[in-house]
């Protein structure tokens, strides 16, 4: 699982570039179309490939420490308008399966340096329906994503809330 990471990592991180040359052109985020990469503070990845229309399509690879369904690639799907993007994940993906469904609300935020960051509140159901017991109740937490804008590798300092319990 390590290799595979590896290798998702050494190429993902050159696909913020389309988004970076809009945001260098002076596109305001919102209306650039094509594939842009963010990176959490614990090194997750995603990958979003956003259509002219604002539907979102893409993946996210959970590196968050101590987790389960890491290293990874899960799809997901959701929406941007204007500032605001929202999608989700369902933690199955053929290979390891996580009973679990999580929801992410993020504003993007431009940085001084000219990068964007998404800051992201989620909130994650089971997936499982457990008869005659109590529901299950959701977690909620937070969220901060980078947008890569070169070819640097990313880069973790290990202080972000996890997204899989």
């Amino acid at each position: 699982m390590g290799i595979v990471t590896l290798l998702l990592a050494s190429v993902l991180w050159q696909t913020g570039l389309p988004a970076a040359r809009a945001a260098e052109e002076g596109a305001p985020l919102e209306i650039a179309g094509g594939t842009s990469t963010w990176i959490s503070r614990h090194g997750s990845v995603l990958v979003l490939d956003r259509e002219r229309d604002g539907v979102l399509q893409g993946y996210l690879i959970n590196n968050s420490p101590g987790k389960g369904c890491r290293g990874l690639p899960y799809a997901l799907h959701g929406r941007i308008i204007e500032r605001t993007i929202t999608f989700q994940v369902t933690w199955r993906n053929g290979v390891e399966d996580c009973p679990r469904q999580t929801e992410w609300r993020a504003e993007i935020r431009s940085l001084e340096n000219g990068s964007f960051e998404l800051r992201a509140e989620w909130e994650q159901f089971s997936t499982v329906i457990a008869i005659g017991l109590n529901h299950d109740e959701a977690r909620r937490g937070k969220d901060l994503f980078t947008l890569q804008m070169s070819n640097e590798p990313p880069q973790s300092n290990g202080s972000e809330v996890s997204v899989i319990p």
